[in-house]
């Protein structure tokens, strides 16, 4: 017997569908799954919304429950709440099973929709929804809960999901051995793809760049004191100067900098205004001279740049070759 158990969601409007809504949680807990309605939290915005998509996401299949009536709309969507679930669904992946009603059924007035454009809408969102693979039409609750047991017991044979599994079922010990394992694995490839990267841009290098040879003559501005005006505030003037640093120096200095990390353009132009004048601010005349700086060095394969997944800046750090071209600047060696 599988130890491991599946979370469904169960998607529907709400009054007009309640008889059916058990039913279908019922078939949903004798196929051994976990039932995810939402029958005390009906949407009513954005915000209340955003909890449901939660509890979506933790789901590994969506039933969708179509009957006569639409439900409530969104005001900013001009979607149901229903339908909205439902298009979430299917952006996150998750296999979508959907039962529409037969529209030939008599039912109540209070479960059909009266409103021309809900109607309307109604009609297009079942459409829709039909062109799934796993769709069937329903006639009544009993119809529905046998479909409902068919189809999760063929998509769990056919659409494997992750599923919910208690943690006694695991050795513990062995999940940690796998997981040092596949990390070790996973840094011997990534080394292994790191150096085989630098070996192709080396034989695809410029042969006459240079570095040891190479300065750059920076423009810079600063402000002095020059006096105070007749009403005690200071007055300040501008001076315009340049320096030439070799590349040599700005690298070493940049290169302790990433001892171990990885860091930003602004960060490395700081730096270098150091080098110009650590005892005052000063202000680059060419502010592009630090990226024509990290673009030498880049061609030259001592330093990368990486882009950060979580706040999309892009930052720079050393290759192995830049570490070594480091390391022999500033390790002192035994005589």
């Amino acid at each position: 017997m599988e130890s491991k158990k599946y979370q469904v969601f169960i998607s529907s409007t709400y009054i007009d569908l309640i008889e059916e809504r058990r039913k279908v949680m019922d078939a949903l807990l004798m196929a051994d799954c976990i039932p995810a309605g939402m029958e005390a939290f009906v949407a009513t915005d954005d915000e209340q919304f955003n909890v449901i998509k939660k509890v979506i996401d933790l789901c590994d299949y969506y039933i969708l429950v179509i009957g006569r009536r639409y439900g409530s709309i969104n005001p900013s969507t001009n979607q149901s709440y229903t339908e909205m679930e439902y298009e979430y669904a299917k952006s996150k992946g998750i296999p979508v099973l959907v039962f529409a009603i037969d529209t030939t059924i008599t039912l109540p007035s209070n479960k059909i929709e009266t409103d021309t454009n809900r109607i309307e809408k109604l009609t297009q969102f079942r459409e829709k929804a039909l062109n799934n693979r796993l769709a069937s039409i329903w006639t009544d609750s009993g119809d529905l809960a046998g479909k409902v047991a068919i189809a999760i017991m063929q998509a769990k044979r056919e659409i494997k999901r992750p599923g919910w599994q208690r943690a006694v079922d695991y050795d513990e010990a062995s999940l940690r051995k796998q997981i040092m394992e596949l990390t070790e694995k996973n840094q011997e490839l990534e080394n292994s793809l790191n150096a085989a990267e630098e070996k192709i841009l080396e034989l695809t290098s410029y042969n006459d760049l240079a570095f040891e040879d190479c300065n750059y003559t920076i423009g810079y501005t600063y402000y002095i004191r020059i006096g105070t005006s007749l009403s005690g505030v200071p007055r300040h003037g501008k001076k315009s100067s340049n320096k030439t640093l070799a590349l040599t120096k700005i690298f070493e200095k940049i290169a302790t900098e990433m001892m171990g990390v990885s860091i930003t353009e602004d960060r490395i132009t700081t730096i270098i205004c150091h080098l110009i004048d650590s005892t005052q601010r000063i202000y680059l005349d060419d502010e592009q001279i630090p990226k024509k700086i990290l673009n030498q060095l880049k061609e030259l394969h001592l330093v990368k740049s990486t882009r950060s997944d979580e706040r999309k800046a892009l930052y720079w750090g050393l290759t192995t070759k830049g570490q070594k071209v480091r390391n022999e600047m500033i390790l002192i060696k035994s005589k």
